[in-house]
């Protein structure tokens, strides 16, 4: 699955980032085996990811490319 089907507010793990974004959502410390939970839509169909304590706005096609996947 990834961050566009995700539910609100479940914590997931993230498996893949995709190509072009990679390395900023990995400075951000979205990177695979990072829990992280979908908080909020946006308009346009971005998402407002918490990770840890932080706080991070993706745009649709950045959340497209993030597969992530149910916690055990």
């Amino acid at each position: 699955m990834d961050l566009l089907t995700c539910p609100l507010t479940t914590p997931v793990r993230v498996v893949r980032t995709g190509e072009a974004p990679a390395l900023r959502l990995e400075e951000l410390g979205v990177r695979p085996g990072t829990t992280v939970q979908v908080v909020q839509r946006t308009p346009f169909g971005g998402r407002v990811l918490a990770v840890g304590a932080d706080r991070i706005a993706v745009d649709r096609a950045t959340a497209l490319m993030v597969t992530v996947a149910a916690q055990p």
